[in-house]
Formats: C-alpha cells, sequence, structure tokens
C-alpha cells in the first residue's frame, strides 16, 4: 500500500495534546477512578429527554462535559439536537460561535456517521449498548472541548478533536452522575478562533469523522469488556491498536477514493514511521504514566501484524471477551505473545526487504511499508527524512555490541554482517556488561539469517 499524494501535508502535525488526554481517560476507565461532579449526588439523573426514543430536531438537552485535563471539573452545556439519524444524534452547543457549520455541513456528517462509521466500527468490533434508552450515540459538539486547550498550547501541542468519557457508561451507578449515555464529545467549528485556536467549517467538518470512528472503537470496547461481561477495560496500547485499525478500516471503505483514504490513514503511517525510527526507546506496552506517538505507532503496527496473521474476525474477537492484553492476544490468536512478539519484531526488518523472500508468518499482506515510506520521503523529506525508518547498526562478526534499556515488547536491531566461511561467534546478553540478566526481566533475542 502506497500512501496517495494528497497525505502529504501536515505531515509533521503536533497532536501531543490529544494523545496525553487520550492516554488519560482510557487510564482512568482502566481504574474506575472517577471524579466526583461537584454539586451533583452520585444517584441524581442527568437533564434528558423526557421519553426514550431517539430526540427530535429542535429539541435542547443538558450535558456535563470534563472541562480540563484531569476532569477536576465539569462544564454544564446547553445542546441543541441539530441533525439525528439512525443510528446518531448530532447535538451543538448553543453558545457555539457563529459562524459554525450549517445545517447542511451537519447533516453531511449525520450521514458518514449513520450510513458508514457506525455500522462498519459495530461489525468489525462489536455491539454498543443504549443504556439511556434513545436508539442513538450522541455526537455532542461543544465549546469545552475547544477549550481544553489554551489557543497559546493549541499551536504548540495540537488540540483535542474529541473524545469518549467512560464515565458516562460505567456501570454500579456511577454513569448516573455524569451523563448516562452513549456520547462522543467533539469541537465545534470556530474559524475566527474565539474559543481557542481557529477551527475553520470545512475542518471540522472532514476531520470529526476520523475522531470519531478512532473514539468509537474504545466505546464499544468499554461496553463490550466492562458493561456486557463485566470484565476490566483493555489496556491501552491494545486498546489504542485497536483504535487506530479502526481509523485505517475506516480509510479503505472509501477507496479507490485515495484522498480520503489518505484522510483516515495517514496519521496511521506517520506514527508508524516514529516508531521504527526508535524502537529501541519505544515500547509497545505502553506504560500508565506515559505514551507517544512512536508508541501508539507501535500499537498500530502490532495490530496490522497479527491481523494480517491471524484474520479479519480478530478485532471482533479481542474486544467481545473478558480477557485482555497480552493474555487476550495469545488466546485469541492461540499462539505465545512472546513467540508473536519476537515475529513481528523480525517482520518489521524483513517484510518487502529486497532481494529477501520472506516466510508468510514474517509479512504484513497489505501494506507494503518500505514503498510507502519510499514514496513519504521523496515528497516530504521533513517529516520522513529516510526512505525507511529502521536503520539496523551494523556490526563485524567478530565483535558485536549494543547497549541500552530493555522496553516491554520492542528492542534494538542490529545487522552483523560475516563473510562466507567466517568463524563463529558468541551472542550473550549481560547486565551492565559482565552480570547474568535477571530471570525477572525475560529479554530475548531473535536471529534471521537474511543472506
Amino acid at each position: 500500500m502506497v500512501m496517495p499524494q494528497v497525505a502529504f501535508m501536515g505531515a509533521g502535525a503536533r497532536r501531543s495534546s490529544a494523545l496525553a488526554f487520550d492516554h488519560f481517560l482510557r487510564e482512568m476507565g482502566r481504574t474506575r477512578d472517577y471524579p466526583r461532579v461537584q454539586g451533583t449526588p452520585a444517584a441524581s439523573a442527568p437533564i434528558a429527554s423526557a421519553t426514550a426514543g431517539p430526540p427530535t430536531v429542535g429539541s435542547l438537552r443538558s450535558f456535563k462535559v470534563c472541562a480540563d485535563f484531569t476532569c477536576s471539573k465539569f462544564d454544564n452545556v446547553g445542546a441543541k439536537a441539530q441533525s439525528v439519524g439512525q443510528h446518531i444524534a448530532i447535538y451543538v452547543d448553543t453558545l457555539a460561535p457563529s459562524p459554525g457549520s450549517s445545517t447542511s455541513d451537519l447533516d453531511s456528517l449525520k450521514r458518514v456517521f449513520d450510513s458508514r462509521l457506525y455500522p462498519l466500527d459495530t461489525a468489525v468490533f462489536g455491539n454498543i449498548s443504549d443504556i439511556d434508552s434513545n436508539t442513538v450515540v450522541i455526537v455532542l459538539m461543544t465549546n469545552t472541548v475547544n477549550k481544553l486547550v489554551s489557543k497559546a498550547r493549541c499551536n504548540a501541542e495540537g488540540f483535542i478533536a474529541g473524545f469518549f468519557f467512560s464515565g458516562d457508561l460505567a456501570p454500579g451507578g456511577v454513569s448516573s452522575q455524569f451523563n448516562n449515555g452513549e456520547i462522543f464529545y467533539s469541537i465545534v467549528a470556530d474559524p475566527n478562533g474565539t474559543l481557542s485556536c481557529a477551527h475553520s467549517v470545512a475542518g471540522v467538518r472532514d476531520g470529526t469523522g476520523v475522531t470519531f470512528t478512532h473514539e468509537f472503537q474504545h466505546m464499544i470496547n468499554f461496553v463490550e469488556h466492562v458493561r456486557v461481561r463485566g470484565g476490566n477495560e483493555e489496556e491501552g496500547w491494545l486498546d489504542e491498536g485497536l483504535s487506530k485499525y479502526a481509523e485505517e478500516i475506516a480509510g479503505r471503505s472509501y477507496l479507490p477514493n485515495d484522498s480520503l483514504f489518505s484522510l483516515y490513514a495517514f496519521n496511521d503511517a506517520y506514527d508508524a514511521y516514529q516508531y521504527l525510527s526508535t524502537t529501541q526507546t519505544s515500547p509497545l506496552l505502553i506504560p500508565a504514566d506515559t505514551g507517544t506517538l512512536a508508541e501508539v505507532g507501535a500499537s498500530w503496527l502490532f495490530t496490522r501484524y497479527i491481523v494480517d496473521q491471524f484474520g479479519d474476525s480478530l478485532p471482533g474477537r479481542l474486544v467481545q471477551t473478558t480477557l485482555i492484553g497480552a493474555a487476550n492476544v495469545a488466546a485469541r490468536t492461540g499462539a505465545r505473545f512472546d513467540s508473536t512478539i519476537a515475529r513481528w519484531g523480525l517482520t518489521n526488518w524483513v517484510s518487502d526487504l529486497p532481494n529477501f523472500t520472506a516466510p508468510p508468518e514474517l509479512k504484513y499482506k497489505i501494506w507494503h511499508f518500505r514503498s510507502t515510506f519510499g514514496q513519504l520521503n521523496r515528497n516530504d523529506p521533513r517529516d520522513f527524512p529516510l526512505p525507511y525508518p529502521l536503520v539496523p547498526p551494523i556490526s563485524g562478526g567478530h565483535a558485536v555490541s549494543l547497549s541500552g534499556k530493555l522496553w516491554a515488547g520492542s528492542g534494538a536491531y542490529v545487522r552483523v554482517m560475516q563473510p562466507p566461511n567466517g568463524a563463529a561467534f558468541t551472542l550473550q546478553f549481560s547486565a551492565n556488561g559482565s552480570a547474568p540478566v535477571s530471570p525477572a526481566i525475560v529479554p530475548r533475542l531473535t536471529v534471521i539469517r537474511i543472506r
């Protein structure tokens, strides 16, 4: 798969604000450590439609919306139902700045959500709940999301386009202090930048679908793991990999329209490039207190690899279970997790390697990353400075030395160049240059001969 030229705009877009906030929300869902909304008793019900069923266009509702990076405060937001479909109802903040999204813009978004993204995500990952009995998922476009980042922070670190807050669906009565329903929160159009940095009507219209399909996977995953089966939320690294996969398959649904494919899948390729540039310092198993674009790239690449190897039904099987993390992957693939990781690590080097025929278990089957990154490098050498970002150091067979920290699920690469009939040599792990590595670490050395 080669990314079309339309994707080359804005490769270096800053997304650290969105990444940090998404990581925080997933960790909150994992720990169930939700804030208490000030002035709201835990058992109180939100202000909502008086009767079950979808809202009517023009009806008003009040929502509680996380208003800072730690959800330590919430805004009370009044919003009007502006566009209602079979699966989706779009509400817009009554205080949204003008000029904003028109009725035709909102109806266009509704059609994308209703006829493409909602059916695609539910078919691939699983079912969504309906705890508020309104038969729809609400898309709330509100000023509060814009204001999560200041204009200065937005310009430096990017913005938060939207999110899913698991407290709205948490069992045990927790959801009643929030909005007690299935809700995706989004920015509003603000072309004059009155709330934070500017967001054009076209930018919101075109970009919101990408964020929705990503966050909707998180929502389905939470419902299937927590509400349906009474388990724990999926570990962040795998949950994120599945959401990035959701972006990719949404883009593929538009092919052969390369422009729309790129709109959805470009960030996946960009993040993968960041990971392959820094495998030695980027864990796949993302720690709870970190999260970088490179680590997100690792999550998507690993998810893409196991889907290629174990079939298109795998994402749904990973979501519809009580198992999480490595145990989930091992159970659903029927393969030891450490063996799968080792093969994935080799695949990142040998899949599509020139003058080498990789075995089927060491291949990406849909993407041809050396071609993809080569084209990106030719068109945007600033953001993609190398034709292929993974460049292992080269050592002679008589003296191979590589040092550093081992990160969970990733590792360092080295190419050993040995002449024909060269003498045998020994490969050895050590800690601090001499002491044995602790058995608790369980390091792995994986070798493949390519010539």
